[in-house]
């Protein structure tokens, strides 16, 4: 009697496993919506990922809106400017590129990496000098940004 309890018990467990394994593996990762991030120094900002491909930030207070925000400095000082995002999903990790864009052109390429964690939460780690990040670790962990969706 203990030992058949013991293999539903088992079996059980192993159904609960095989389905969640599944389910994760047929989930994939929606990136578009509305999240907050938080980095190594618990520094809190939002992000918005929409359908059409723009992505719009919070940084210390400051909203970039991406389908039309001011640029701030440099040669194109008070212009307008865009910034878009392209996602690949099919690569592991999953590559991201943050893309400036002026008058259609574009003006420059932030490379990152994105670790999901969950369907409502992710990490991603961005790279300002041209080269993708290749993997998460204690190196660049400080830069790495956690992102909880809000929506």
């Amino acid at each position: 009697m203990k030992f058949s309890k013991i293999i539903l018990k088992i079996c059980f467990l192993f159904a609960i496993i095989l389905s969640a394994n599944l389910y994760s593996q047929e989930r994939e990762f929606d990136i578009i919506g509305n999240w907050n991030s938080t980095d190594f120094w618990s520094n809190e900002s939002k992000t918005i990922f929409t359908k059409d491909g723009y992505i719009s930030l919070t940084i210390n207070g400051e909203k970039i809106d991406g389908k039309n925000f001011i640029i701030h400095g440099g040669p194109n000082d008070g212009q307008k400017g865009e910034m878009k995002y392209e996602i690949n999903t099919k690569t592991s990790p999953i590559q991201i590129d943050i893309i400036a864009l002026k008058n259609n052109v574009e003006k420059g390429r932030i490379l990152g990496i994105i670790v999901p964690v969950h369907h409502t939460k992710f990490l991603m780690l961005l790279n300002f000098n041209g080269k993708r990040p290749e993997t998460m670790n204690d190196e660049n962990f400080e830069q790495t940004l956690t992102l909880y969706k809000t929506d």
